[in-house]
């Protein structure tokens, strides 16, 4: 059977040009990592992992070309294999050789994927499948563990029947490029013209001079973690559910004040991919449909931090109707970018994802790793892991890379949100304009 080609999407064309600028980045792997725990057969999870490349074509697809000549060619099935080892005969610990593996590149024109095994003890294995960011994104990490446990259960002997895929990846692309072509890309941009125009982006070398943005798109990615407490958590999602909106709308809240409160700005546009599934052949597609989209909040005209919820909530639900239009086909100069780029400052909240699957008589519990870094110079991202728990990961690079820097940023944003879930009608704090944290208010 001959490969298929079929023109690549345009966030395809876009990653690849990445790709191309940045070859030795590790953060264009976009991996599924679970902790395997109970008895594990070796066979039915080789069985399971040649089943997802049955499945899902993107897991099969190589990249050849540039620009808008870049082609996706989706290949017949073939086994994917499963290197195993054990780490510690190895003399090293298991999350080390994951973080080895997670900043080794994969190079989607031989092949987008790599899969393997690391014997933790008897009843314990930490599992990776390594992908290229070309061909899979935050939302498709959910559909593959999902899909991996069914398809493990039933080579177990079980009675999982794995969910009907819709479309592939390729037929999207196509989907897309009709849209594009249509009298609907005129109203796109009529829209987005509209809701960005005079906003800026935050200006974070006011706070860190030594930033360069153009030298933190080339420069090695530093990340610092925290988890907000349970009681903040509950907090934000009792002020959710009251303001009948989500907790990415109240993450993204408290990241607007946090930038507003440092920088001064009063007017700001903030970068987020969005997942680009709002048609249902696509929820259970993957590939890279996520798209970049820019939320804007005029924090200084809100009184209070539940007020900036009711703003940002509006500007996040206009932009998932409009999300289709990837935000690099706007004309130029909508957004101030005071000479840096649209996306030197990003906000993104993983889609809640079930962290914890059985099947086969093993328990798979997601592991969301933080070593594969951004390719955004600066980027907080959020992952909420079950109910209860949400994990904080802020990414930099260039000049924002200072540990203290990046930790104090991230301290701040905890900051917020602590007092907006214990305060939300409590008045935003003014602005300090020096970087440093402020704990009077928000």
């Amino acid at each position: 059977m001959e490969a298929l080609e079929t023109p690549a999407s345009v966030s395809q064309r876009l990653l690849w040009m990445i790709k191309h600028y940045r070859s030795d980045f590790g953060a264009l792997n976009c991996p599924v990592v679970c902790r395997i725990v109970g008895r594990l057969d070796d066979r039915a999870l080789q069985a399971a992992v040649d089943q997802l490349v049955v499945r899902h074509e993107s897991l099969r697809t190589t990249f050849h070309g540039r620009g808008a000549r870049l082609v996706q060619r989706v290949h017949a099935p073939r086994p994917q294999p499963l290197v195993w080892a054990d780490a510690a005969a190895a003399g090293e610990s298991p999350d080390a050789a994951l973080a080895r593996e997670l900043q080794t590149p994969i190079d989607p024109g031989q092949w987008p994927a790599r899969a393997s095994v690391w014997r933790v003890g008897p009843q314990e294995h930490l599992f990776c499948l390594n992908l290229h960011h070309l061909v899979t994104d935050a939302w498709s990490t959910g559909i593959l563990l999902r899909d991996l446990v069914a398809c493990y259960d039933a080579a177990c002997g079980g009675a999982s029947v794995p969910t009907p895929v819709g479309w592939q990846m390729a037929r999207f692309a196509r989907a897309q490029q009709e849209l594009l072509a249509s009298d609907q890309l005129a109203r796109y941009q009529r829209y987005w013209r509209r809701q960005l125009e005079g906003s800026q982006i935050p200006r974070l070398d006011a706070l860190y001079p030594a930033a360069d943005a153009t030298g933190a798109a080339t420069a090695a990615t530093r990340s610092v973690a925290a988890e907000l407490p349970a009681a903040t958590v509950a907090g934000l999602r009792e002020l959710a559910r009251r303001e009948k909106t989500t907790m990415f709308t109240v993450l993204l809240a408290a990241f607007h004040a946090q930038l507003h409160r440092l920088t001064g700005q009063p007017d700001l546009a903030v970068a987020s991919m969005f997942a680009n599934r709002s048609r249902p052949e696509v929820r259970d597609t993957v590939g890279l449909l996520a798209g970049m989209v820019l939320l804007r909040a005029q924090v200084a005209r809100q009184r209070s931090f539940a007020d900036l919820v009711r703003h940002v909530h509006v500007a996040v639900i206009s932009a998932f109707a409009y999300q289709d239009l990837p935000f690099h086909l706007l004309p130029t100069g909508i957004v101030d970018t005071g000479g840096g780029r649209a996306d030197d400052v990003m906000f993104n909240v993983m889609s809640p994802l079930r962290h914890d699957l059985t099947g086969g008589g093993a328990r798979f519990e997601l592991v969301v790793p933080t070593e594969i870094g951004s390719r955004f110079p600066f980027e907080l991202a959020l992952a909420p892991v079950g109910e209860h728990r949400v994990q904080a990961v802020l990414f930099r690079a260039g000049g924002w890379a200072d540990p203290a820097l990046g930790q104090d940023f991230l301290a701040g944003y905890l900051d917020v949100a602590a007092a907006a879930a214990r305060r939300p009608d409590v008045a935003l704090a003014s602005p300090g304009g020096d970087g440093s944290r402020q704990r009077q208010r928000y």
